[in-house]
C-alpha cells in the first residue's frame, strides 16, 4: 500500500514536471537525499524511479523557458570539467564492468547538480531546495535520536539500504552536513512553533550522529561545533544549547560507545585504523604506477590490485574522499576535486563579503555561511570514508553559482538605488526580502 501511495504520489508531481521543471528537480533532489523508495515495499524498491524522474525533468527543462545553461564561472567548468575527467577515465578502468555502473549512478548527481545551478534563480527556489534537504535527511535524523534514546544506545543507527548512506559514517556525515542548513532555516521562520520543532529535530539529529559510533563523525562534531561558535552571532546561547545537548546524549550511551571513542587517540593500535592507512597506499601506489589514470569507480578496492600491493591484506575501501578520488580517477582526477572544493570554499566568502553591507542581502550572507559550515564538515569528516560523490556535497556547491547571481544583481539595485535616498526618496527601502532577486516564473 505504501509503495502504491509513493507512485501516485510520483506521477503526479511528474505530470506537474512537464508544466514546471524546477518541481522535477525538487522530486529528483527528494529521491537522491532521501531515498523514499527504500521506506517502501514491493516494486518501487527496485524501480527505475530515480531515472524516469530524470528523464522526465530534463526533457520539461528543454522544452521550457527556462534557462538551458547554468550560470558560467570556476565552479561550473571545474564541475563539467571533473564529471568529464570521470567519463574519460572509466574507458581506462581496472575492470570496465565494474566501474561503468557506479559511473551511472554519479552522472546523474552532477546532472542534477548542474539542473539546480541553472533553474534555483529565485530565493524561494533555493529555501525549497534547502526544506527539502533538511526534510528529507532529518528524517533519519529525528527516527535515529529516538533509536537511540529509546534503545540506551546500544544498537548502531544505519541509513537506508542500497544508498550511499546506508553505512553508520556515511549517514552520520550526512546528518552533520544537515545541521547548518536547518539551523538556518530555524532563523528564517517567522513562526515560533515551526522554529522549536527544528530545534527539537537538530537536537536528536545530533543524539543520531552520536548513535551511528563514528568516530570520523564524532570529530566532525566537534569542528563543527568550534566553527559555528566562531561564526553564530549568540555565541552564549549556542555554546550552552550545544552543551546541554551533548550532556544529556551522551548520558544514555553505553560503555561500548566511550570505549570505542577512545581509541581515536590509540589510531596507531587500533586495527580499523591501520586498515585504512594500507587502502590510501594502495590508491596511491595504483595512481603512480599507472598516471594520469586511476582504477575506474570504487576499483581500487577489488582484490585483484588490492592483493597486488599487499597480499595479506583484507581488501577494503579507500575510507577518505581525497584517496578514493586519487585512487579511482589519479592525480588529474584529485586535482580537479580539490579545485572545487576550494573554489567553493573561496565563493562562499566572496558572497559572504560582497553582501556584508546590504541589510537586505542577509538572507544570502547567513545562507553562505551555512553552506560553508556544512561543506567544511564534510571535508573533515570525509577524510575518514568513501563518500567524494554525495548528492548533497554537489548540489550545496551548485546552489552556489545563483546564490552569486542574486547577490550581485542585488548589489547593482542597491547602486541604481543610492541616487535616489540621497535626495531624500523612500524609493526601494520597503522593498520586500526578494527585491534584489532576478525575476522568473516558477
Amino acid at each position: 500500500m505504501r509503495g502504491i501511495v509513493l507512485l501516485l504520489a510520483i506521477v503526479v508531481m511528474l505530470g506537474m514536471t512537464l508544466r514546471i521543471p524546477f518541481i522535477g528537480v525538487m522530486l529528483w533532489s527528494w529521491f537522491s537525499l532521501q531515498n523514499p523508495h527504500q521506506e517502501a515495499y514491493g516494486f518501487v524498491q527496485t524501480a527505475p524511479i530515480n531515472l524516469a524522474i530524470a528523464v522526465v525533468t530534463v526533457v520539461a527543462w528543454l522544452f521550457s523557458r527556462e534557462r538551458k545553461v547554468p550560470l558560467s564561472g570556476p565552479i561550473f567548468w571545474l564541475l563539467v570539467g571533473f564529471l568529464g575527467w570521470m567519463t574519460f577515465n572509466s574507458f581506462f578502468a581496472y575492470d570496465p564492468a565494474w566501474s561503468w555502473p557506479y559511473w551511472d549512478r554519479t552522472w546523474k548527481i552532477f546532472a542534477l547538480g548542474l539542473l539546480v545551478a541553472a533553474t534555483a534563480r529565485t530565493r524561494v527556489r533555493i529555501y525549497a531546495l534547502l526544506w527539502i534537504a533538511v526534510i528529507s535527511l532529518f528524517y533519519y535524523g529525528a527516527k535515529g535520536g529516538l533509536f537511540t534514546i529509546l534503545t540506551g544506545g546500544n544498537f548502531h543507527v544505519w541509513g537506508p539500504p542500497s544508498t550511499q548512506i546506508e553505512d553508520n559514517n556515511a549517514l552520520a556525515v550526512a546528518l552533520l552536513m544537515t545541521l547548518p542548513l536547518a539551523n538556518y532555516l530555524r532563523g528564517q521562520v517567522a513562526d515560533k512553533r515551526v522554529a522549536r520543532v527544528f530545534l527539537v529535530c537538530i537536537l536528536l539529529t545530533i543524539v543520531a550522529v552520536l548513535g551511528t559510533y563514528s568516530r570520523g563523525a564524532l570529530i566532525g562534531l566537534g569542528a563543527l561545533g568550534l566553527l559555528m561558535l566562531l561564526r553564530t552571532r549568540n555565541r552564549i546561547l549556542y555554546l550552552g544549547i550545544a552543551a546541554v545537548a551533548i550532556i544529556l546524549a551522551l548520558q544514555f550511551m553505553p560503555a561500548q560507545f566511550f570505549d570505542r571513542m577512545h581509541t581515536i587517540g590509540a589510531a596507531q593500535q587500533d586495527e580499523s585504523f591501520e586498515g585504512r592507512v594500507i587502502a590510501w597506499h594502495v590508491a596511491f601506489n595504483y595512481a603512480s604506477d599507472h598516471f594520469p589514470f586511476g582504477a575506474g569507480f570504487y576499483g581500487p578496492q577489488l582484490g585483484a590490485i588490492f592483493h597486488h600491493y599487499f597480499p595479506d591484506q583484507i581488501a577494503r575501501a579507500a575510507h577518505s574522499i581525497y584517496f578514493q578520488v586519487l585512487g579511482e580517477h589519479g592525480f588529474i582526477g584529485l586535482a580537479i576535486y580539490l579545485a572545487i572544493i576550494f573554489t567553493a570554499f573561496l565563493e562562499c566568502s566572496r558572497i559572504i563579503k560582497a553582501t556584508r553591507e546590504n541589510p537586505q542581502q542577509r538572507w544570502i550572507r547567513e545562507l553562505a555561511i551555512a553552506i560553508q559550515a556544512s561543506l567544511f564538515v564534510f571535508c573533515i569528516s570525509g577524510a575518514a570514508l568513501s563518500l567524494a560523490y554525495y548528492d548533497l556535497f554537489v548540489i550545496e556547491i551548485s546552489l552556489l553559482l545563483p546564490l552569486r547571481e542574486i547577490s550581485i544583481a542585488g548589489k547593482k539595485q542597491r547602486v541604481a538605488w543610492a541616487p535616489l535616498r540621497a535626495r531624500g526618496s523612500q524609493a526601494g527601502t520597503d522593498a520586500s526580502p526578494d527585491a534584489e532577486a532576478p525575476r522568473t516564473a516558477h
